[in-house]
C-alpha cells in the first residue's frame, strides 16, 4: 500500500464548523418528509399514499444502486496527487453521463413493463421516480467534488433544494393541483431538475476521458461494489417490494409510515459523513496522528445518540407521522433507530476497505448478509407481523457492521477499533430493547421526549463549558 503524501493528507482536514453546516443540511432534508408526509397521507387515499410511499424508497434504493460507489472514488481521486482535482472532476463528468444512462434506460423499461400490462398511467409516478434517480445521480457525483474541495454552503445548498423542496413541491401539488401520487413525484421531478442544473454550475465537471486510463480504473475499483449496491438497496428497502407484492400498497404505507424513524437518523448519519469519509479516504490506511481514529469515536457517539433521541421521540413522532398509530407501529417507530449504529460501523469499515483499495470482499459480504436478512424477513412479512419485519432490518445492520468491522481488521488491526465499534452496537440495541418495556400512552411518549431534551440539552451545555461543543462548530 503505498502512503500518499503529507500535502494530500492535510488538504483532507475540513474545517470544523463544515459538520455543523451538514448537520443542518440533514435536519432540513430530514424535515422535508417529515413537514410533508403527515399532510399527504391525509391528502391522498391510502392507495395512492402507498404509491406514494414506494415511489421515495424506489428513488433511494435505486439511487445506491447507478452509483455503485462512484462518489466515494471521486472524492479519493482528488487526493491523488496535483493532478487529483482534474482527475476528480473527471471522472465526475463520467459519472453523471453514467447515471442519465441509465436513468434513461430505467424510464424506458417501465414504460414499456406498464404499458405491456395496460397500466401505465397506475404506475406513472414509479415512472417519474426513476427519471429522479438518474437526475440525482447526476447530483451526487458533482457532490462528491464539492466536499472535496470542502465548499460546504455549496454542498448543503444543493442537498437542500435536491430534497427539502422537492418534498414542499410534491406536498403543494397534491393540494393544489392534483391528488395523486403522480402529481406528488412530477413536482418533486421539477425542482429535482433545477437543483441539478445548479450542481452543474457549482461543481464544474471535467471532460470525461481526458485522463487515459482513469475511468477504467475507477470501474474495476467500482465493479465489485455493483453487487455490494444492489445488495444494500436490498437491506435499505426490501421490505417495501416485499409487503406491497405480499399484501398491497396500502398495507405498506402502514410500515412506510414509520420508516422516518430509522431514515432520519440515516440522513444525519450520511451528513457526518461527507466531513467522515473525506478524511478517511484522504489518509489511505494512515491513521500516525490519531485522526480517523477520532472520527471512529465521534462515529459510535453519534450512532448512540441517534438510538437514545430516536428512541425516546418514537411515541411522538409516530402520532405526528401516521393518523392513530397501532401499538405494533409504535413499537416498530421504537425499534428502527437501533439500525443506526450498525449502519454507522458498516459506512466506517467499506470506507476504509474503499481507502486503501480492497474493495472485492464487498461483493461477497454485502450480498450473503442481504440474503440471509430478506430470507428471515420473509417470515414475519408472510403473516403481516411490521414489528418483527423492523426488527429483522435492525439485526441484519448490527451484523453488515460486524462484518465490515472484521474484514476492514483483516488488512489492519489499525483501521477499526473493535471494542468502542461493539460498545456502541450493545448499547444502542440495548437502548432502544428497553424502550419495547415502556407504555405507548400518547403522554408518556411526550414525556420520554421531554426527559431525552433535557438530558441532551445538559450535555451539550457541558461540551460547551468544555470547550468540545466549540471545537465542532467553529
Amino acid at each position: 500500500m503505498s502512503r500518499q503524501p503529507e500535502q494530500a493528507v492535510a488538504v483532507a482536514a475540513a474545517p470544523a464548523s463544515h459538520r455543523f453546516l451538514y448537520l443542518l443540511a440533514a435536519v432540513a432534508q430530514g424535515a422535508g418528509p417529515l413537514i410533508t408526509q403527515p399532510f399527504v397521507q391525509r391528502t391522498l387515499d391510502p392507495e395512492q399514499w402507498g404509491r406514494v410511499s414506494f415511489s421515495i424508497s424506489l428513488v433511494s434504493v435505486a439511487l445506491i444502486v447507478i452509483l455503485v460507489g462512484l462518489p466515494l472514488i471521486i472524492t479519493r481521486a482528488y487526493f491523488d496527487g496535483p493532478d487529483g482535482p482534474r482527475k476528480a472532476a473527471s471522472l465526475s463528468g463520467f459519472g453523471i453521463l453514467q447515471s442519465a444512462g441509465l436513468g434513461v434506460l430505467g424510464v424506458g423499461v417501465a414504460v414499456a413493463l406498464a404499458a405491456a400490462a395496460g397500466r401505465l398511467a397506475d404506475n406513472l409516478s414509479t415512472v417519474i421516480a426513476l427519471a429522479v434517480v438518474g437526475l440525482l445521480g447526476g447530483i451526487q457525483m458533482c457532490l462528491s467534488v464539492l466536499r472535496a474541495q470542502h465548499r460546504a454552503m455549496a454542498f448543503v445548498g444543493i442537498t437542500i433544494g435536491a430534497q427539502t423542496l422537492g418534498h414542499l413541491a410534491g406536498l403543494a401539488a397534491v393540494l393544489f393541483v392534483s391528488r395523486s401520487a403522480a402529481a406528488y413525484m412530477g413536482a418533486f421531478a421539477v425542482v429535482v431538475a433545477l437543483t441539478s442544473a445548479a450542481s452543474l454550475i457549482a461543481s464544474k465537471p471535467g471532460r470525461p476521458f481526458a485522463f487515459p486510463g482513469l475511468v477504467g480504473s475507477a470501474l474495476r475499483t467500482s465493479a465489485p461494489m455493483l453487487p455490494h449496491s444492489v445488495a444494500l438497496v436490498l437491506m435499505l428497502q426490501g421490505e417495501s417490494f416485499i409487503l406491497t407484492a405480499l399484501h398491497g400498497p396500502a398495507f405498506y404505507g402502514k410500515y412506510g409510515a414509520m420508516l422516518p424513524m430509522a431514515l432520519g437518523p440515516l440522513a444525519v448519519i450520511m451528513a457526518l459523513a461527507n466531513v467522515w469519509e473525506t478524511a478517511i479516504l484522504a489518509h489511505r490506511g494512515d491513521d500516525a496522528k490519531g485522526a480517523v481514529r477520532r472520527i471512529m469515536v465521534e462515529g459510535v457517539a453519534v450512532g448512540v445518540a441517534l438510538a437514545v433521541a430516536a428512541s425516546a421521540s418514537a411515541v411522538l413522532a409516530a402520532n405526528i407521522l401516521a393518523h392513530d398509530p397501532t401499538v405494533e407501529q409504535l413499537q416498530l417507530a421504537r425499534i428502527m433507530p437501533a439500525m443506526a449504529m450498525g449502519y454507522i460501523v458498516f459506512l466506517l469499515g467499506t470506507t476504509q476497505l474503499v481507502a486503501i483499495g480492497r474493495t472485492r470482499l464487498m461483493a461477497l459480504v454485502t450480498p450473503a448478509v442481504a440474503i440471509l436478512d430478506l430470507a428471515v424477513m420473509l417470515i414475519p412479512a408472510a403473516t403481516g407481523s411490521l414489528f418483527w419485519v423492523g426488527a429483522t432490518k435492525v439485526l441484519a445492520f448490527v451484523l453488515l457492521g460486524l462484518a465490515y468491522m472484521a474484514a476492514a481488521r483483516r488488512h489492519g488491526r489499525h483501521l477499526m477499533d473493535a471494542r468502542i465499534m461493539v460498545l456502541g452496537l450493545v448499547v444502542s440495541v440495548a437502548v432502544c430493547a428497553l424502550m419495547l418495556l415502556l407504555p405507548t400512552d400518547f403522554w408518556f411518549g411526550v414525556g420520554t421526549f421531554a426527559a431525552a431534551l433535557v438530558a441532551f440539552a445538559a450535555a451539550a451545555l457541558w461540551l460547551w463549558r468544555s470547550g468540545r461543543l466549540k471545537a465542532v462548530i467553529g
